[in-house]
């Protein structure tokens, strides 16, 4: 993958990250100074991602998709087409934020089912949680399928997309929470 993608991400993550400042709740992923949050990926047998999203012990998701760039408006009409989304986590894993990406196996809703399959060379993950009972924002991240293949995982341990292999005890540790 270009740099590209990159760019765009660290873009829109500016973004997000400028957006949800005025917004200081108890818990935030992101913190004092730019800090990038890892999120935990790997595949299931069928070649599915699951994803561990970094979260608060006092706070659930609310939903997640997958989006792509693509050149000029896209579908979305600001440069991204989102390929599927969902609402409403059904299993107490997915609430926690482990979930798999592009089925409603985790979510009573999807809101954008899948049409094909979730391209091998990269996509965004974008999470939103639930604080207090109320949305806000979550995180977004990029992940890379074509990566994950062949890597065994034991049963707490996710890969990033820097490689790192972390717990899902070390991934929450990331997210800033009240105390």
């Amino acid at each position: 993958m270009t740099g590209a993608p990159r760019t765009r991400r660290a873009a829109v993550l500016l973004t997000v990250l400028a957006a949800t400042l005025p917004l200081a709740s108890a818990c935030t992923l992101t913190g004092p100074g730019p800090h990038q949050i890892d999120f935990g990926f790997r595949l299931d047998g069928a070649g599915n991602v699951i994803v561990a999203y970094p979260l608060c012990a006092t706070n659930e998701i609310a939903g997640a998709s997958v989006y792509v760039d693509v050149p000029g408006e896209g579908e979305d009409g600001n440069g991204f087409t989102t390929l599927w989304s969902a609402t409403g986590p059904k299993t107490k894993e997915a609430k926690r934020g482990v979930f798999t990406v592009g089925t409603s196996a985790d979510f009573a809703k999807e809101t954008r089912p899948l049409k094909a399959r979730l391209p091998e060379d990269g996509f965004y993950v974008s999470v939103k949680e639930l604080f207090r009972g109320k949305p806000e924002v979550g995180q977004d991240h990029w992940v890379v399928p074509s990566l994950l293949k062949g890597k065994k995982s034991a049963a707490d341990e996710w890969s990033t997309d820097k490689g790192k292999v972390l717990t899902r005890d070390e991934i929450n540790s990331q997210a800033y929470c009240e105390k």
